[in-house]
């Protein structure tokens, strides 16, 4: 094993936010195709370090293609 077989933290980086470019992409396309109105829930909250977290959910009915 040597240091090229390890992926390096800023490669790693890279690839996850490509990936969640790309996803994002798609769930912008998605939500333009939405029927209807897009509903939203939100869940905050702290750990025990009040380290604040919020979960956003989105809900909505896409056309068939």
């Amino acid at each position: 094993l040597n240091d090229a077989d390890i992926c390096h933290h800023t490669k790693l980086w890279e690839l996850i936010l490509d990936t969640f470019n790309e996803y994002f992409e798609v769930l912008k396309s998605d939500l333009l195709k939405a029927q209807g109105k897009v509903s939203f829930t939100s869940d905050p909250w702290s750990d025990s370090n009040l380290c604040p977290f919020m979960a956003i959910t989105a809900h909505w009915i896409a056309k068939e293609d």
